[in-house]
C-alpha cells in the first residue's frame, strides 16, 4: 500500500501529455486547419476568412477551412478536414494532394481548446492538425453567419502580422511557409497549373466583400450531364456518398449539390418562422407570465381570461378587484414601431405607500381601469 504515493507515480501524474503514457478513459477531441495555397504573381498566398461570430472563440481572427471531427461517429481526422472544406467553402479536396504538415496532441481542461495542462488536471485529450492542399477552384461563401468572405493573403504579410491569425496558425506560420515551398517535391510529380491559378485569381478579385459568394464551382469541372437532368438522391443515399469524400466523381458531386439545394428550399420557410419567433422572444424576454398573481392563481386566471387579459376583463371579477383595491403597481406602457399602444406591463411595487403627487411610474388599479383598460396585460 505504501507504494501508492511513491515518487514515480507523482512524477507521472504531474507530467504533460505523453503518447506512451496516456489516460485512456479521457474523451478525445480532434480539430483541423487547412491551408489552401496558390502562387499569384510570384507571391505565395493562402486562403483565409475572418471569424465574425462574437459568441465563438477567436473572434475576428483569420483561419482557413477546418473544424471539429465528429467524435460521436469516431470520424477520422483526415476525413474531417475534407468534409469541413466542402461544408465551409464547397471545395472538393483530392486525397493524393492532401498533406498533413503538423499534428499535436495534448491534455486539456477544455473540450475544444488545445490548452496544455498536467495529467491530473486533464478532462480531454485534444489533437490539432494542419494540412496543405493547392487551391484549384474558387471558394464559396457558405457560412456568412460565422465566417467573412474568403480572401487570398500573402504569406509574407502574415509573417509580419501573425497576431491576426488563430493561435494554431500563428504559432506555425513559419512551418507553413516552409512546407509550401517544398510541397511539390514532397507530394506532386507535376507543377501546379499556372493557367488555372490565374483564372482563380481573376475570380477572387471579383469576389464581393461581406456578401454571399456567387461562384459555382460546378462551372469549373467537366459536367457529365446538364444539371436539370441530374436525378435527385434519396435521404437514405446521402450517408453513403458522405462517407466517400475524396473519391466522388463530378457526377456524384452534382447530385449532392442538387440535394443541398432541395434541403435549402425545404428549410427556408422554417427559417422565416424561426426569425419571427426569435423577434417575438426578444420582445418578451424578461417578462413574467401574469406576474401580479401568485403561481397558484396564474393557471386559474389564464383558464378564465386567457394568458394576456386586459384590465377591463380582470375587473369583471370582484375577487380580483378586492385583491388589488389598495395595491400600488409599477408599470410601463409599450408601443409598436408605429407608436401604437400594444400592452401594459405591471409589477407589484415593493413600496406600497399610498400615491401622493408625482407617481414616478407607479399607480393603482383604478388608474389603469380609467386609462388603459383595453391593453393586454403582461
Amino acid at each position: 500500500m505504501n507504494n501508492i504515493g511513491n515518487e514515480n507515480l507523482f512524477q507521472y501524474w504531474n507530467n504533460p501529455y505523453n503518447e506512451y503514457e496516456i489516460i485512456l478513459f479521457l474523451p478525445e477531441r480532434k480539430m483541423t486547419q487547412l491551408i489552401l495555397f496558390a502562387e499569384i504573381e510570384n507571391e505565395t498566398c493562402i486562403l483565409l476568412a475572418q471569424r465574425i461570430n462574437p459568441n465563438k472563440d477567436f473572434y475576428l481572427k483569420l483561419n482557413g477551412p477546418g473544424g471539429k471531427a465528429a467524435h460521436e461517429k469516431n470520424e477520422n481526422i483526415d476525413v474531417c478536414v475534407i468534409r469541413e472544406c466542402f461544408e465551409e467553402a464547397e471545395i472538393v479536396l483530392r486525397n493524393k494532394k492532401l498533406l498533413k504538415i503538423f499534428e499535436e496532441t495534448c491534455y486539456s481542461t477544455k473540450e475544444w481548446r488545445a490548452e496544455p495542462c498536467l495529467q491530473k488536471e486533464a478532462k480531454y485529450i485534444v489533437t490539432l492538425a494542419i494540412y496543405l492542399h493547392p487551391l484549384e477552384e474558387p471558394p464559396k461563401h457558405i457560412e456568412p453567419h460565422t465566417l467573412g468572405p474568403w480572401n487570398l493573403y500573402k504569406i509574407k504579410d502574415l509573417l509580419k502580422h501573425r497576431n491576426e491569425l488563430v493561435p494554431v496558425l500563428e504559432e506555425n506560420i513559419e512551418l507553413i511557409d516552409g512546407k509550401i515551398k517544398t510541397y511539390e517535391q514532397d507530394v506532386l510529380e507535376l507543377p501546379i497549373n499556372i493557367q488555372k491559378l490565374e483564372e482563380i485569381k481573376i475570380k477572387m478579385e471579383k469576389q464581393p466583400q461581406r456578401t454571399q459568394e456567387t461562384f459555382n464551382f460546378l462551372n469549373d469541372i467537366d459536367l457529365e450531364i446538364p444539371e436539370e437532368e441530374i436525378p435527385e438522391i434519396l435521404d437514405k443515399q446521402f450517408p453513403v456518398l458522405a462517407l466517400n469524400f475524396g473519391k466522388l466523381s463530378s457526377y456524384e458531386i452534382q447530385t449532392l449539390i442538387k440535394y443541398k439545394k432541395k434541403i435549402q428550399e425545404s428549410i427556408r420557410p422554417l427559417r422565416r418562422i424561426e426569425h419571427k419567433i426569435q423577434t417575438i422572444e426578444k420582445s418578451y424576454k424578461g417578462f413574467k407570465y401574469l406576474s401580479i398573481f401568485n403561481k397558484t392563481e396564474r393557471k386559474i386566471i389564464a383558464q378564465k381570461f386567457g394568458e394576456n387579459p386586459t384590465i377591463a376583463e380582470l375587473s369583471q371579477d370582484n375577487t380580483i378587484l378586492h385583491k388589488f383595491r389598495n395595491t400600488i403597481f409599477e408599470f410601463e406602457i409599450h408601443k409598436s414601431s408605429t407608436n401604437k399602444l400594444t400592452y401594459l406591463k405591471l409589477r407589484l411595487s415593493k413600496d406600497q405607500t399610498q400615491i401622493n403627487g408625482t407617481t414616478n411610474g407607479k399607480q393603482n388599479w383604478e388608474f389603469f381601469q380609467k386609462n388603459y383598460s383595453k391593453l393586454p396585460l403582461i
